[in-house]
């Protein structure tokens, strides 16, 4: 799908003996991400789609930011945060990204992210703020 620190871009497709690479933006998974389906989410479904976004290569099991294991990790659902059993620490859905220190909500760095690839050239961070209605300076 897609990742925080390098976005795919293309997809390999095996048909019969040739693999052929699709730019992921043709692929059905970029279509997966709309801003009509982010603008419905509660928070717990931004969660949820945000995990497989992070944690693509566990398959949305998420991983301590800390010390890097994803075996004994809780999910506390009163603070919206992830407990690392093994190292005792509290960590966030966005902890270990680009997005750490933002105090958007996850719906507003679903939108940036859906908005961001799926613009054909890129866009510009005052257009991002003006569709986003952030500040400049966190676009």
């Amino acid at each position: 799908m897609y990742s925080i620190n390098i976005f795919i871009y293309n997809t390999t497709i095996k048909i019969g003996r040739l693999n052929m690479v699709q730019h992921f933006l043709l692929s059905a998974k970029a279509h997966n991400l709309s801003l009509i389906k982010i603008a419905r989410m509660n928070d717990f479904q931004a969660i949820a789609s945000f995990r497989q976004v992070h944690w693509f290569e566990t398959k949305g099991k998420p991983v301590c930011p800390c010390c890097g294991s994803s075996g004994k990790i809780y999910f506390i659902t009163s603070r919206k945060q992830f407990k690392c059993k093994e190292y005792a620490s509290f960590f966030r859905v966005i902890g270990g990204t680009i997005f750490h220190g933002y105090k958007l909500s996850l719906q507003t760095i679903l939108m940036a992210i859906s908005i961001f690839v799926n613009a054909a050239k890129g866009i510009s961070a005052l257009q991002l703020s003006r569709d986003l209605d952030i500040q400049y300076k966190t676009a």
